[in-house]
């Protein structure tokens, strides 16, 4: 990979939700023919390098589409991965000269993004969303292009959950630290220790803290900690400053890692994302908020009279929402409504319009 490519990684890594793009295109990877699959994703450095390690050992092609170097979840919620990305790059790449499947394979978690209707009227090319991780795609083209379900689920393991969490917490965290070295130099060391580990602590254990998502683990860990410092307040005889001082800049970290504690992940709904809607901000970085305050508050709506049951939303849905119900007369029923987060994938992608979100 190389020096310069190891520091490219590092900063995507840590500065998970600031623009590192890589360039837009076509790229090749083994003996590919006019049958192979194509896929399609991100031009997030960070992102492309994730997909190329699973894909550099199969024949197939990878459009790089442009999304402002913003990842694939962030871009298709903010804006930035559209159905205008999608078409740019099947168009510029000239891939429609090399291939004659006319089936591009989106990235799962693009479909809050991208309109697939208007990509196939503007390119003659049909669009379907593939795994959620990269890491299963040479399993979904031995099995023929189909996914499973545990492709279609997002999961937050230990190792996702630290990863996430340093790319978005680190960048607050040193700008603090830059801030205390100017005026407060004599407690960088305590911050940065117990930054550390607070974030290690927080999004290592973050399925286990009491709470049903965001903001409620968020006041449990204040309430917890609030409680440790009137329980050495008034049970030490000498209480220290210093160790008071300690306890307020942990309560202090708990809110500046945990703002948008929830949203930092398919699986469960923004707290932060509606508040900054009713505040009047619209965006922030890659990230859209126009509106959430109204879809996050509601309800998510299946009209059965126009429902087709095609099974889109069940194939698309990362929190595994919809369930497919009969043998010979299919359809489509909302199975677990407290699972959804509200992306709204399922609204933009549903063909007949059967969904949508109610007061």
């Amino acid at each position: 990979m190389g020096f310069i490519g190891a520091v490219r990684t590092a900063i995507g890594t840590l500065f998970r939700l600031l623009p590192l793009s890589t360039e837009p295109g076509l790229r090749v990877f083994g003996q590919p023919d006019e049958r192979s699959p194509v896929f399609v994703t991100a031009n997030f450095d960070l992102t492309v390098k994730r997909v190329t390690r699973y894909l550099k050992n199969l024949d197939c092609y990878l459009l790089i589409a442009p999304t402002g170097g913003i990842n694939v979840w962030c871009a298709a919620k903010g804006g930035s991965f559209t159905a205008h990305s999608v078409i740019s790059v099947v168009k510029t790449s000239r891939i429609s000269n090399k291939v004659t499947n006319r089936t591009l394979i989106l990235p799962q978690l693009a479909a809050p993004g991208v309109d697939v209707e208007l990509v196939r009227k503007e390119t003659g090319w049909h669009c379907k969303f593939g795994p959620v991780y990269a890491k299963d795609i040479p399993e979904y083209i031995a099995n023929g292009l189909k996914k499973s379900d545990a492709m279609r689920r997002v999961q937050w393991p230990l190792v996702d959950r630290l990863d996430v969490g340093i790319g978005v917490s680190f960048p607050i965290c040193l700008l603090i630290l830059v801030i205390l070295a100017v005026f407060l130099s004599d407690w960088l060391a305590e911050f940065a220790i117990l930054g550390g580990g607070l974030l290690l602590f927080m999004y290592g254990l973050y399925p286990f803290i009491p709470g049903k998502a965001g903001w409620h683990k968020l006041l449990f860990l204040e309430a917890l900690t609030g409680a440790g410092l009137l329980s050495y307040i008034f049970l030490v005889a000498d209480p220290s400053m210093y160790i008071r001082d300690l306890f307020f800049m942990a309560m202090g970290l708990v809110v500046v890692i945990g703002t948008d504690f929830g949203g930092v992940t398919p699986l469960y709904r923004s707290d932060l994302e509606p508040l900054l809607d009713k505040l009047g901000i619209g965006r922030i970085g890659p990230v859209d908020f126009t509106g959430r305050s109204k879809i996050i508050g509601g309800k998510i709506v299946l009209d059965q009279a126009k429902c087709t049951a095609c099974g889109i939303c069940y194939d698309i849905c990362p929190r595994g929402v919809f369930e497919i119900e009969g043998n010979e007369h299919k359809k489509m029923v909302i199975k677990y409504p407290s699972l959804c987060e509200a992306c709204e994938a399922c609204v933009l992608q549903c063909p007949p319009k059967a969904i949508s979100f109610g007061s």
